[in-house]
């Protein structure tokens, strides 16, 4: 079994047996939670109005990626994600493999930008998703979560009380949203993947006169909008702190309880089902990597790669699955955010791989 890994995964310079028990279900497809019913509605609520909850709107059909010259990943057109090869090892990437790694994250976090800076009140989140698409397939990339495990699009949009893979469809965004977008893309053989969170419409400097924030603000209260902004920066820096602890040497444990305890100080929750994710040839693989105190055992070393993405939630972090099999809201109506870098262990500390280009 090694030596087939060695062959399959030649970007890796070696791997570790990793012998932690993986008790978390691994990101991508949710199956830990289950039973609930989806809401349905034929509501076309005005983007005027804030919602008081999200409910499903119309999906269009799924795009598809025919150009022969763009790489695809063994899922792009059946939909079946083989079987990890690497879900109890963990890969330690060489110069060349982290180079590539690299360049697929930075990609991502390029289209990630776009996204978020496309969130203005009244577009819809498959407009967004349709420019996501367009600007990854533009630059000879496959956006990742397009058709895996069936996902019908291409970026995970999740708004307000919902806390991750959120299906993009109809609904205009309208002003105080807090909206979270999940960008991956595949390209030179490797999954790039991150995750950010805005509030549409939110521009403390604003001019005045701005009618595409003022048109809307009315039916948000200050106080909303306040509990939203800190929010965010929380979620903000529960990553930035799961990504301080991380050196060689470390335990992966570390990660979650920095996590936790930004969470604790604010008052706020943090998911536990749904975790960060080892990541190079596969969209997911080990180590998962929890965002809450556990006692998880894994030395961190020079040449791992994985995701931290903490799901920070206002109230309790207890969630339901809508009946679509991808949508996850919080339990209690409150909104969560969420951040994701992917980050590399380097010889003298971290490297975050989703920077800007």
């Amino acid at each position: 079994f090694l030596n087939t890994m060695m062959m399959t995964t030649t970007y890796a310079r070696r791997i570790l047996a990793w012998r932690a028990p993986i008790t978390a279900v691994a990101p991508g497809r949710p199956l830990a939670v289950a039973g609930c019913r989806r809401i349905r509605s034929n509501s076309s609520r005005s983007a005027r109005t804030l919602s008081t909850a999200i409910v499903p709107h119309e999906i269009s059909p799924p795009m598809t990626v025919t150009d022969p010259s763009i790489e695809k990943p063994n899922y792009a057109l059946t939909g079946r994600v083989p079987e990890s090869s690497a879900a109890h090892i963990v890969l330690l990437h060489g110069p060349a493999s982290a180079d590539r790694m690299r360049k697929a994250a930075r990609l991502a976090r390029t289209v990630l930008d776009i996204a978020c800076s496309m969130a203005k009140p009244g577009i819809t989140t498959d407009e967004i998703d349709k420019i996501v698409y367009q600007e990854i397939v533009s630059r000879g990339a496959y956006p990742s979560p397009l058709n895996y495990c069936g996902f019908p699009k291409s970026l995970c949009s999740s708004i307000n009380e919902i806390i991750c893979h959120g299906i993009p469809d109809a609904r205009p965004l309208q002003y105080g949203d807090v909206v979270s977008f999940d960008v991956s893309c595949f390209v030179g053989g490797v999954h790039g993947d991150n995750c950010g969170t805005v509030i549409v419409g939110d521009n403390e400097d604003a001019n005045e006169n701005d009618k595409s924030s003022s048109e809307f603000s009315e039916v948000v209260s200050a106080d909303r909008m306040e509990r939203s902004r800190l929010l965010v920066k929380a979620a903000r820096e529960a990553l930035a702190a799961g990504i301080e602890v991380c050196r060689p040497g470390a335990c992966l444990t570390d990660v979650g309880a920095a996590i936790h305890e930004v969470c604790d100080r604010y008052g706020y929750d943090t998911v536990r089902e749904y975790r960060g994710h080892g990541i190079a040839s596969e969209f997911h693989c080990a180590p998962f990597v929890k965002h809450f105190r556990n006692s998880d055992k894994l030395k961190l070393q020079p040449g791992m790669i994985f995701t931290i993405e903490p799901m920070v939630t206002e109230n309790k972090a207890d969630n339901v699955l809508w009946e679509d099999g991808w949508t996850v809201a919080t339990k209690d109506g409150g909104w969560a955010a969420q951040f994701e870098d992917t980050v590399l262990i380097t010889d003298t500390g971290v490297e975050i791989l989703t920077l800007p280009s």
